[in-house]
């Protein structure tokens, strides 16, 4: 769950984290009323819930009240990536001495909390730690056992800093950890963290991502945060767990292993998977039909395979729902590799439906044969191409 700059930032404000005066609005006559009261410098920032902003024309600095309109016009009427600006953030301007990067992300490969800092704030900290590797400082959080203050101090010094500047980062450092452990974060981070003219201290941006599995336990309601992609939204809706790659095969699992370990083999045959979709193990008619759907709605999948393992809950239902699928819609390539409770009954639905299927229990085969298919197709697409028969 990803939430916007401005609820990131009414989240830090409300734990201690300085941010700049802002107000969000929804309309360009309130942009104007609402810059009436910040003064003139005035910057309005897009709401949507993808970076880019900058690059897309969705950020725009204003020095006279009567240009506040038309710009904020103009920015109610773009779309970044897909996502139509409903709300504006109006903040006053801010004047920087210097930009300052400070972030918790968990590692995705180790699970690990890592805390990380550096004095080159402003950029991407991957940019960052790649032509300065040297500025990009790491450390290692047990939630169990979080660091004390003395211990972050000692952090954050290795950026060069020290007196009053020095204590007050440590002070920010120590709130934002305590954001991102109490919230249930996956991403926590301020970049840029700017240090003003007088010395203070401000977030001037905040990207915030909170666990999905966590969010029973943290209530945030419906209104504080924006889906960061459409067919996630839906996936959502539909009761499947999606996440949207940069591949070309899609790829359904009953279970998060059987899914992995799918697009795990695509990747080794040089075919990356197009997403991650887990169905869980109630599998319904209706549910598979809606996950082939979504997962067809990438434009980018030329073919799906699916794998799924029936325990107590039966599979053949789910048969019913692909060859649904493919009676009903223009579908690429599909085989489906499909084991356990009433397994005979699915695979002479789906043969039925001519679906491809796979009856091993090696998801090598599943793999092999959607890349066979898909090969198969491409070349005589070639062939109608070049006007052979």
């Amino acid at each position: 769950m990803k939430l916007l700059e401005y609820q990131g930032k009414e989240l830090f404000a409300e734990n201690g984290i300085p941010v700049p005066r802002g107000m969000v609005v929804t309309s360009a006559l309130e942009a104007e009323e609402a810059a009436a009261q910040l003064g003139e410098n005035i910057v309005l920032k897009a709401q949507v819930p993808v970076g880019g902003r900058g690059k897309a024309g969705g950020i725009k600095f204003v020095d006279n009240l009567q240009y506040i309109r038309s710009e904020a016009e103009k920015l109610f009427h773009l779309d970044i990536e897909e996502f139509s600006v409903e709300k504006l953030l109006i903040e006053e301007k801010i004047d920087i001495t210097k930009e300052i990067y400070m972030g918790l992300v968990v590692d995705i490969d180790t699970g690990d909390i890592v805390f990380l800092f550096s004095p080159e704030g402003g950029m991407n900290i991957e940019q960052v730690a790649e032509s300065k590797p040297e500025q990009v400082f790491r450390l290692i959080v047990d939630p169990l056992e979080p660091p004390p203050l003395y211990q972050l101090r000692h952090f954050i010094r290795q950026g060069g800093f020290q007196g009053k500047i020095l204590e007050e980062l440590t002070k920010i450092a120590s709130k934002l950890l305590h954001i991102f452990l109490k919230y249930d974060l996956l991403t926590g981070e301020i970049n840029p963290l700017v240090i003003l003219p007088d010395n203070r201290i401000i977030a001037l941006d905040a990207k915030v991502e909170v666990d999905d599995n966590a969010l029973f336990r943290q209530k945030f309601e419906k209104k504080f945060w924006e889906e960061r992609d459409l067919l996630e939204k839906e996936a959502r809706d539909i009761g499947v767990t999606y996440i949207k790659l940069n591949g070309s095969i899609g790829v359904i699992g009953s279970g998060a292993g059987l899914a992995m370990a799918t697009m795990d083999m695509l990747e080794d045959m040089g075919f990356p998977p197009a997403n991650f979709l887990e169905t869980g193990g109630g599998i319904t008619e209706d549910l598979m039909y809606n996950a082939l759907k979504l997962v067809c709605k990438n434009g980018q999948v030329t073919g799906v395979v699916i794998n799924i393992y029936g325990g107590v809950n039966p599979i053949e239902k789910g048969a019913k729902g692909i060859v649904r699928f493919v009676r009903e819609r223009e579908s690429p390539p599909i085989v489906v590799k499909a084991l356990g409770n009433k397994q005979e009954e699915c695979w002479e639905i789906l043969k039925e439906g001519g679906i491809t299927v796979i009856t091993s229990v090696k998801t090598e085969d599943a793999v092999e044969s959607i890349i066979n298919l898909i090969n198969s197709s491409n070349e005589k697409t070639k062939i109608v191409g070049e006007g052979v028969i």
